[in-house]
């Protein structure tokens, strides 16, 4: 094979691995999903009942892992899906650091629930009460949102800012309003506390770099 194919090949190789290296993380937690959801359908409720996250509660505290992986039903799990592929993917585009980010994010607005967040209160037909505790990953997703627009903002770069502005016009309005105790039956608590933590995120991660730019000495450890 000629030098040129050579070049190619080994170009093709390249590219697959970064796709690869790029996605996979982004990947691997959703399929956790929709695998805990198809192993729902054998053992009940089961899991919503014992891993939800429930707040200021101690058997609760093990929400803070479990919650973004569960999810109340099909809709629930499919609206959440094309979020964390769209807000994930663009937020592994942006930093290497992707694994370490979705990390932060998920414990930080796990956390941050787990102290501020209230119990849904649904009403049986009878006329009784029950207490829904929170599932689903859209406290992670809205911090990926957060992260994406407070990145832009500090990073000064070119493809930060256009994902920024992206993610602004086309989730910017239906985000402030998942913050707000407006919608029935929605965790407004942990959509805030997505958005506190994706902030709190990008604002970590861009210290250096914000130091560089005001001339701030940096201390090495």
């Amino acid at each position: 094979m000629s030098e040129s194919g050579d070049s190619l090949g080994s170009i093709g190789q390249d590219m697959v691995a970064g796709v690869k290296r790029r996605f996979i993380p982004v990947l691997l937690p959703l399929a956790a999903m929709w695998v805990l959801f198809l192993i729902s359908f054998a053992v009940g409720n089961w899991f919503n009942r014992t891993l939800a996250l429930e707040a200021r509660s101690l058997s609760g505290l093990v929400g803070i892992i479990f919650m973004p992986l569960l999810h109340g039903g099909f809709g629930h799990l499919i609206g959440n899906t094309v979020s964390w592929l769209v807000l994930g993917g663009m937020t592994s585009m942006l930093t290497r650091r992707f694994t370490q980010v979705m990390v932060m994010l998920w414990l930080l607005s796990g956390a941050i629930l787990w102290l501020i967040g209230t119990p849904w209160i649904c009403h049986a037909p009878e006329g009784s009460s029950c207490v829904v505790n929170h599932v689903g990953a859209s406290a992670v997703i809205y911090g990926f949102a957060a992260f994406i627009i407070t990145f832009g903002i500090l990073a000064r770069r070119v493809l930060p800012i256009l994902f920024a502005i992206f993610v602004a016009f086309a989730y910017g309005i239906s985000m402030l309003v998942g913050m707000l105790p407006v919608t029935p039956g929605v965790s407004w608590s942990g959509h805030l506390a997505g958005g506190v933590a994706g902030v709190a995120v990008a604002f970590f991660l861009t210290r250096e770099a914000r130091a560089q730019r005001s001339g701030t000495p940096q201390i090495e450890h």
